[in-house]
């Protein structure tokens, strides 16, 4: 009852001085919340909508809430599907619980194809507590996200197609703790070098997802320079650490309530165990990891290095991989951010403590333009390969 009151008042806040809002109806987060034009659900993966409260034929509040009680990333993410009985304009208030209006609304009538909002169309509530928007609907229901829906079974896809198109193999790395399958690409079991790719351990950072998959293509692809590469390092990818948070659409967490990039070190969670087991098995054979990389996304373009006084083995990768990469893409910025937590159980931390290898977080702006961002992984796969190979020959 608290939260429907907090939206009860939310609905007279956002109304114009001295309207009286009724509320026709109100819908707890995993039922149908209807009006007269149109229904509202989140009865579909990766789904957050949570209450419902329906105080016009055309308009509905929804209170956006993360999966744990703060403190929690301010990372607010949202997804549900407006199905209409009458053709015409569904307008959306999004009020917050722990959290800000932070990405731009997406829709698409397919699930596969989005189109971001123009962001003069949103307007934003006090200290971007709420955001208010209206989406056209006609015949056929229309998905919202703050992204766009990549799921479990949709990475698990990508990754079938790509395997069978190239030398690598999809494998079982494990299962999550909701027993969805955590999958990897393989390749150059003969090579005692290799690298090591993780991505989505946070589930709303899709742009991240976006740059990862370009990039990993561009290491399996029938280019000279990539085939170079594959002859002298095996590559692991694993894209997808966390498919519980993405399928159940959380803010920041796995199933088990933890950032999972807050749990190397500790491997506390299934998802990290996993990986803690697979490097263990890299060492026990004698093999070495050359680099790690990690794909996220914030709110512009970075790379997370080590400090120029922490040494790496090889010297100076980070920096010079940036640098031959800066040359090539002159319409898109992006930053360094140089530094070392020691002892911090983030995965960039944990590679670089143990192993002294150039460990580095790939961010990606959360609203870029996701061809930008492919075309440009393009580049950093290419660079990444070239400064490798110079540092091991």
């Amino acid at each position: 009852m608290a939260l429907f009151r907090r939206l009860a008042l939310v609905i007279v806040l956002v109304t114009a001085p001295g309207a009286c809002a009724t509320i026709q109806m109100r819908a707890n987060a995993g039922s149908i919340c209807t009006t007269e034009t149109f229904t509202v659900d989140d009865q579909f993966i990766g789904a957050r909508r949570g209450a419902c409260a329906a105080y016009s034929n055309r308009t509905v509040l929804l209170a956006i809430a993360p999966e744990d009680p703060a403190p929690i990333n301010d990372s607010a993410w949202f997804a549900f599907r407006l199905t209409p009985q009458s053709p015409g304009n569904a307008t959306i208030k999004l009020s917050y619980t722990d959290g800000h209006h932070r990405y731009i609304p997406k829709t698409s009538t397919d699930g596969i194809h989005w189109t971001p909002l123009p962001e003069r169309a949103i307007r934003r509530g006090w200290w971007n507590r709420s955001a208010k928007f209206t989406v056209p609907l006609e015949g056929q229901p229309v998905w919202v996200a703050a992204h766009e829906l990549i799921t479990p079974a949709g990475d698990q896809s990508w990754l079938y197609n790509l395997a069978a198109s190239s030398e690598a193999e999809m494998r079982l790395l494990g299962p999550s703790a909701g027993g969805r399958p955590i999958s990897m690409l393989d390749s150059g079991a003969h090579n005692d070098d290799l690298i090591l790719l993780v991505g989505r351990q946070h589930p709303p950072e899709v742009s991240g997802t976006f740059a990862m998959k370009a990039f990993i293509a561009t290491l399996y692809a029938d280019s000279a320079l990539a085939k170079a590469f594959r002859h002298r390092f095996a590559i692991m990818a694993i894209p997808m650490l966390n498919p519980d948070g993405v399928a159940a659409g959380h803010w920041r967490n796995n199933l088990g309530g933890k950032d999972l990039n807050r749990d190397w070190g500790p491997f506390t969670q299934p998802e990290t165990q996993l990986v803690q087991s697979l490097i263990d098995d890299f060492v026990a054979a004698g093999r070495r990891i050359r680099l790690f990389l990690d794909f996220h996304s914030t709110r512009s373009n970075l790379f997370y290095t080590q400090a120029d006084e922490e040494q790496t083995d090889p010297h100076n990768f980070a920096n010079r991989w940036l640098e031959a990469a800066r040359a090539r893409l002159t319409d898109y910025p992006f930053s360094q951010e140089r530094r070392h937590n020691e002892g911090r159980p983030t995965a960039k931390s944990y590679m670089y403590d143990r192993f002294g290898i150039p460990s580095i977080t790939y961010e990606v702006g959360d609203e870029i333009d996701r061809l930008v961002a492919a075309d440009a992984a393009v580049v950093f796969a290419e660079e990444m390969m070239r400064t490798l190979m110079e540092n091991n020959g």
